[in-house]
C-alpha cells in the first residue's frame, strides 16, 4: 500500500508538488508564527533577567516583596542574613553567582528642578557579568560612583549635562534625613512604564551610604539557565528554613512583584496569541485540507477503478491517508528547514523590533526549538490525515450526496428591549447640622483677622515669632527600633537654623529655614541641599516642625465650632495651606479656648485623610516684655496608620536671644 500511495504521488508530480508546496506555505506560516512568540517571551524574560539586573532568584526577608516599602528597616537583609544566604546557595546545584541589591525612594536635584525618584542600588561589577550573558544588546554600565536616570526623569530635571553633580537625599534606615551627592553618568529604563519617570540606578554602595546602613533589600542569584529556576527556588528555600525558619522568602525572576513587565505583558498577550494562533493554524489548516480535498475530488475515476478491481473502501481510503502522510512529511521537512533558513536571513539582516513597553529597538532573532517544529508539525498533520481520510471516505461508494440533516447556521432570534426610565427629582438634602458647640445657635463665627490672632498667639509659644534659643531632642520609636537626636535651635523672626549634636557620627549637619524656603548640609556635601518641609527630618518629625511655626502667615483658618479635648474646651479650626512651601496641606487644629495655645493637630492629606496627630504640651516658661509666657515643652507625633510609630520633641533651656543675621544666610551655611 505504501509503495501505490508513492507511485501514485510520483505519476502525478505536478498535483503532488502543488499539494507539497500548499501544506508547506501553510506550516511555515505557523513555524514563523511560533518562532515570534517564543522570540517576545525570551526577550522580555531576557529584559528582567539580566537588562534589570533581577538575575534568576531573589532572596528576602519573609514578607520582604510586599512590606518593603513601607518599613525598609525591618525588612531588610543584614550582614548575616546575606552570608548565610550566599553560603547555601553556593551548594547547591546549577548556581554561578550571587550579589546584593538595595532600593529605595527619596528626592533628586540638578540645580533649581528636584523631582522623586525610586533608586536600585546594584554592584557594578555583578551586573557587567550579568549583562554580557544577555542575549539583548549591552546598555550603559553603571559606574563605580555615578549615577544612571531614566530619560523621562531626567527631563523632570531639565536634562543635566552628563557628569553634573546631582544631589540625593531622603530618610535614612535610622529615621534621620541625609544626603549624598554623585556625577550623573547615562541614562537607562525600567521597563516599567508606571516607575519611569522616577527611575534611579546607583552604585550598591553610593545607596548605602545615602541610607546609612550595611543592609540590602534582597539577594540576587544567577543560575547557568532559567529554565531551572523553580527547581533552585524550592531547593534554596527548603535549605534556608532549615537553618532560619520562616526568617526567609525565596522568589524568581517570573515572580508578579519582580518581573513587573513580563507578567503584565505575557498575562494578557498569552491569550492573544493563543486566539491568533488557533486563527492561524485553522485557516493553514483549512487552506490545505481544501487543496487535499480537491484531489481527491479530481481522482472519482481512479476511485471507482479501484473499486471495480476488488479494493475494498477502506484499502482505498488507506491509500490516500498514505499518500497525505507522504506529503505531510515532505511539506514538513521544507517548511522546518525554509523556516530556520528565513531565521538565519533575519538575524544576518539586522531587522529590528520595538519591545513592549522598550525604548530601544531590538534585533529581530526568532527562536523555535525543534521540539516545537515538530509539535506543530504533528498536530498539523494529524489534521490533514484525518481530513483526507473523510474526504476520500465521502467519495468512496457512491456516499456522495448532499447532508439532510444540517442546522442552519443562519438561524439567528432578534429581540428588541424597551428600557423605561422613571425620573424623579430627589429633594435636595438638608444642610447638616452643625455641632451642638458650633455658633449656630444665634453666635456669628469668628471672623479670619480673629482666627489669626489667635493663630499668631499659638505660634509665638512655639517659636514662631520673636527671637529665642533652646535644645531639642528628638526620640523616635517605630517595629525597626528607637533612635535619639538632639539639636541646637535658634530662631530670628520665622527664621531658623538647627545644628545637630548628638549622636556624634551625625555632627555637623545643619537645617536653615529662612522664611518658606529650606536648606540642608552637612560635611562632604559641596553645597546645600534644597529641600522641602514636607520631608521628614527624624521619624514622624517633618522639617518644619522643629521651629519657627508660623501657622498665622502659611495657612488660611476656617472656624469649625468647639470640642472638648481631654477635658479642655477647644475652638476647633481648619488650616488651608496658603502656598505650596507650608508643610502640610491642610490641619485640623485645636485651640485652648482660655489660653489660645494648640493643644492638638490633625494633619490632612490632600484627600482629606488624617495621616499624623500631634499633641502639645507647655511646661516651658519665657520672659517677653517683662511677662512670663507659657513654651512649648512637648510635642508628640504619632502616625494614624501605625501608632506604633511615633516621634517625641522634647524642647529645653529656652531663652530669649539675638542671633546674627549671618547666622541664617544660605551663603554661609556650609561654613558654620
Amino acid at each position: 500500500m505504501w509503495a501505490l500511495a508513492f507511485r501514485n504521488l510520483y505519476r502525478d508530480r505536478r498535483r503532488t508538488i502543488a499539494t507539497v508546496i500548499a501544506v508547506g506555505v501553510g506550516l511555515f506560516a505557523v513555524l514563523m508564527f511560533l518562532g515570534y512568540i517564543r522570540f517576545v517571551e525570551s526577550s522580555l524574560a531576557s529584559v528582567v533577567i539580566y537588562r534589570d539586573v533581577n538575575a534568576h532568584v531573589q532572596v528576602y526577608r519573609k514578607d520582604g516583596p510586599a512590606q518593603l516599602a513601607a518599613s525598609p528597616a525591618k525588612y531588610s537583609l543584614d550582614r548575616t542574613d546575606q552570608q548565610m544566604i550566599r553560603e547555601v546557595a553556593a551548594s547547591l546545584p546549577y548556581f554561578l553567582r550571587a550579589s546584593e541589591q538595595l532600593m529605595g525612594v527619596g528626592m533628586v536635584q540638578a540645580g533649581g528642578e528636584s523631582a522623586v525618584f525610586l533608586a536600585r542600588g546594584v554592584d557594578p561589577e555583578f551586573e557587567k557579568v550579568l549583562q554580557a550573558e544577555s542575549p539583548l544588546a549591552p546598555t550603559t554600565s553603571l559606574p563605580d560612583d555615578g549615577l544612571l536616570l531614566t530619560t523621562q526623569l531626567q527631563d523632570l530635571l531639565r536634562y543635566p549635562e552628563r557628569g553634573t553633580e546631582l544631589q540625593l537625599f531622603s530618610a535614612s534606615y535610622a529615621n534621620r534625613m541625609n544626603a549624598i551627592e554623585a556625577p550623573l553618568a547615562g541614562e537607562f529604563s525600567t521597563g516599567i512604564e508606571a516607575i519611569e519617570d522616577k527611575g534611579l540606578k546607583a552604585p550598591l554602595t553610593l545607596l548605602q551610604s545615602l541610607y546609612d546602613t550595611d543592609a540590602v533589600s534582597r539577594v540576587l542569584i544567577q543560575l547557568d539557565d532559567r529554565s531551572h529556576s523553580a527547581d533552585f527556588r524550592r531547593e534554596l528555600a527548603a535549605a534556608l528554613a532549615s537553618r532560619a525558619p520562616d526568617r526567609f522568602e525565596v522568589t524568581t525572576w517570573d515572580h508578579p512583584q519582580i518581573g513587573q513587565l513580563y507578567a503584565s505583558f505575557m498575562g494578557f498577550f498569552t491569550m492573544v496569541f493563543a486566539f491568533t494562533g488557533i486563527v492561524v493554524f485553522t485557516i493553514a489548516l483549512i487552506t490545505i485540507q481544501h487543496t487535499v480535498a480537491m484531489n481527491i475530488a479530481d481522482r472519482t475515476r481512479e476511485i471507482g477503478m479501484l473499486r471495480a478491481m476488488g479494493f475494498s473502501r477502506g484499502r482505498v481510503a488507506g491509500v490516500f491517508l498514505r499518500e497525505s502522510v507522504l506529503t505531510t512529511l515532505a511539506a514538513a521537512l521544507l517548511a522546518i528547514i525554509s523556516a530556520y533558513i528565513a531565521n538565519i536571513g533575519l538575524r544576518a539582516s539586522g531587522v529590528e523590533t520595538q519591545l513592549p513597553r522598550i525604548a530601544e529597538p531590538t534585533a529581530l532573532a526568532l527562536e523555535l526549538p525543534l521540539y516545537w517544529a515538530l509539535v506543530a508539525t504533528a498536530c498539523m498533520g494529524a489534521g490533514i490525515t484525518l481530513g483526507a481520510l473523510l474526504s476520500a471516505r465521502r467519495r468512496i461508494g457512491g456516499d456522495v450526496r448532499p447532508g439532510t440533516r444540517g442546522v442552519p447556521l443562519t438561524r439567528l432570534l432578534a429581540s428588541g428591549a424597551c428600557l423605561l426610565f422613571a425620573l424623579g427629582l430627589l429633594p435636595p438634602a438638608p444642610a447638616q447640622a452643625q455641632s451642638q458647640d458650633v455658633a449656630s445657635e444665634g453666635a456669628a463665627a469668628p471672623g479670619v483677622d480673629v482666627l489669626r490672632d489667635w493663630l499668631r498667639s499659638a505660634d509665638l509659644a512655639r517659636g514662631g515669632w520673636g527671637s529665642y534659643q533652646w535644645k531639642l531632642h528628638i526620640r523616635t520609636e517605630d517595629p525597626a527600633g528607637a533612635t535619639d537626636t538632639q539639636y541646637d535651635i535658634a530662631v530670628r523672626d520665622g527664621r531658623a537654623i538647627a545644628l545637630t549634636t548628638a549622636p556624634r557620627r551625625y555632627r555637623g549637619e545643619k537645617i536653615l529655614i529662612a522664611s518658606r524656603a529650606m536648606w540642608y548640609a552637612k560635611p562632604g556635601l559641596r553645597k546645600p541641599v534644597s529641600i522641602s518641609p514636607q520631608q521628614r527630618l527624624v521619624g514622624e518629625a517633618a522639617n518644619g516642625d522643629i521651629a519657627a511655626t508660623q501657622y498665622a502667615r502659611d495657612y488660611t483658618p476656617e472656624y469649625l465650632g468647639t470640642e472638648v479635648i481631654d477635658g479642655v474646651p477647644c475652638d476647633k479650626l481648619k488650616l488651608t495651606a496658603a502656598s505650596e512651601g507650608a508643610t502640610y496641606e491642610s490641619i485640623i487644629y485645636y485651640l485652648d479656648q482660655h489660653t489660645r495655645l494648640g493643644i492638638k493637630a490633625e494633619f490632612l492629606t490632600a484627600s482629606g485623610m488624617t495621616f499624623k496627630r500631634a499633641f502639645f504640651e507647655y511646661g516651658n516658661r519665657v520672659q517677653v516684655d517683662g511677662s512670663e509666657l507659657p513654651f512649648i515643652s512637648r510635642m508628640k507625633i504619632v502616625n494614624a496608620n501605625f501608632p506604633e510609630r511615633y516621634s517625641v520633641l522634647e524642647y529645653d533651656q529656652v531663652t530669649r536671644a539675638n542671633p546674627p543675621e549671618s547666622l541664617f544666610s544660605v551663603d554661609t551655611l556650609m561654613t558654620l
